[in-house]
């Protein structure tokens, strides 16, 4: 956990919504939270530097954008040999998260886990076969669990079918754009001017835009990406095994918990997956004990036990 100040906390709290849309927005943020521009600047250098933040700059809708192919790839590897198949997993430019987790036997005999994102089943299961073939991967049992509805929490609402994901068009400004900001976004005092003479476009044009994707539903926000254990905060993937006569009843109940991030229903006897994302570790547990006594399901908890990359960038 990093040690963060009040005013460390407030500036997160403050931009958790995304960085407001001006041509100074660090000054913006400074003047609601009663901070200089340079502080404001000089806080998100810091909190970068230690992993807080893991990067400033847009998030994408990877559905919105035409990767409508989302699939968890997973093996049985040997322990002794699953931090280095890990390590060259990850190095593939296809893989946007590679992790080691827990097997739950016997239901769930598989240790390692990589999110592999195309815009069509054929595309993934391609770059899986060479992922399988340029490394000993391929030699263990393995599973692929393509995603088949998406779930989304909109206010009081909840639950949207992937295959209804209307893939947004884009014109050649616009994928420049989401190709150029997904690494990040400077730190100065006029960022998207700094930005637009990187991408050939003026500031005022750049912020438009940015407020279209926004406004169109490309990006789901433009601001910090937050890294919550580094807050002291828990973040687990879990998973239950739904009857699909009941799958809509118990969406409903696992999407109303505010803790729940991500929910997705996937191809597999475990077919529903979910991320909780907690303020404090110890939730976790209280939130999967309730989720189990109001569904009536064994939750398999999936924790974190090595982090190999995540990184979730896609080319328009």
């Amino acid at each position: 956990m990093t040690a963060l100040d009040a005013k460390d906390r407030e500036l997160l709290s403050a931009v958790e919504g995304g960085l407001p849309l001006v041509a100074a927005p660090y000054a913006e943020i400074g003047r609601r939270i009663g901070l200089s521009e340079q502080e404001v600047i000089d806080r998100f250098a810091r909190l970068i530097d230690t992993g807080v933040v893991k990067r400033l700059g847009l998030v994408v809708r990877h559905h919105e954008l035409g990767y409508t192919a989302n699939a968890m790839v997973v093996w049985d590897v040997p322990d002794y040999k699953v931090a280095e198949l890990g390590r060259r997993a990850a190095a593939k430019d296809f893989v946007t998260l590679c992790y080691r987790r827990p097997r739950r036997l016997p239901e769930w005999p598989f240790n390692l886990f990589c999110m592999i994102h195309g815009k069509n089943r054929a595309e993934v299961r391609r770059q899986i076969a060479r992922l399988n073939h340029e490394t000993e991967l391929g030699a263990f049992p393995n599973a692929v669990l393509f995603s088949c509805r998406r779930f989304k929490q909109c206010g009081a609402r909840y639950g949207v079918s992937a295959a209804d994901a209307d893939v947004i068009p884009l014109d050649p400004v616009d994928r420049q754009i989401v190709n150029g900001l997904q690494g990040g976004f400077p730190i100065s005092d006029h960022p998207f001017a700094d930005a637009a003479g990187r991408l050939g476009l003026t500031e005022d044009e750049l912020i438009t835009r940015v407020q279209g994707l926004c406004e169109r539903g490309v990006l789901s926000r433009f601001g910090p990406m937050i890294n919550a254990e580094r807050l002291g905060g828990g973040v687990i993937l879990a998973a239950l095994a739904v009857p699909e006569d009941d799958f809509d009843r118990v969406a409903e109940l696992v999407n109303a918990h505010p803790e729940v991030a991500h929910n997705y229903a996937r191809d597999h006897r475990l077919n529903m997956w979910f991320v909780l994302s907690v303020e404090h570790p110890d939730r976790i547990a209280e939130v999967i004990a309730d989720i189990e006594a109001e569904t009536g399901l064994h939750v398999y908890p999936m924790p974190k036990l090595e982090e190999y990359f995540v990184e979730f960038k896609v080319s328009v």
